[in-house]
């Protein structure tokens, strides 16, 4: 299942956030061998991933009462 299928599966969007930044978690290692410009990709996916969790209701509310940003394409070194 791609990531954006389980984001929008999660019981809130508290957990789908969860999903999203723990999915990409490797993508910000130093030798995650992705391109430096997919790195900085993920890093603003993931920046607009934690405005979402911010969101006071958001362990109240479906993953499908907010627009999430686009997962990037992974581009390899």
């Amino acid at each position: 299942m791609s990531l954006a299928n389980r984001v929008a599966a999660a019981p809130n969007a508290h957990i789908a956030s969860d999903i999203a930044l723990s999915s990409t978690d490797w993508t910000q290692l130093p030798d995650c061998g992705l391109t430096s410009d997919c790195v900085t990709a993920f890093s603003t996916y993931r920046s607009a991933v934690r405005v979402i969790r911010r969101d006071d209701d958001a362990i109240n509310k479906s993953p499908a009462d907010y627009t999430w940003p686009s997962v990037p394409t992974e581009e390899w070194d």
